[in-house]
């Protein structure tokens, strides 16, 4: 999952190793893999609406890791 942060919220960034800073992204944990896709996309949905990213939000994307496919934005 990718956190894609409204402008002016670069303190919520993560300083990267090259220059300038990236958007939060979050991985399911590995034990949760051989779930269904809808399942974990629920789940790590439900952990952001908790989270301190709620707010400063525009875009939240969900991705296969593996395939690098797009499975939904929102």
């Amino acid at each position: 999952m990718v956190i894609l942060l409204k402008k002016g919220n670069t303190a919520y960034k993560y300083k990267s190793s090259t220059k300038g800073y990236s958007n939060p992204v979050w991985y399911s944990t590995v034990s949760k893999n051989n779930n269904p896709v809808q399942l974990i996309i629920n789940s790590m949905y439900k952990r952001f609406e908790k989270s301190i990213y709620k707010g400063i939000t525009n875009k939240v994307i969900f991705y296969d890791n593996y395939t690098k496919e797009l499975l939904i934005s929102m």
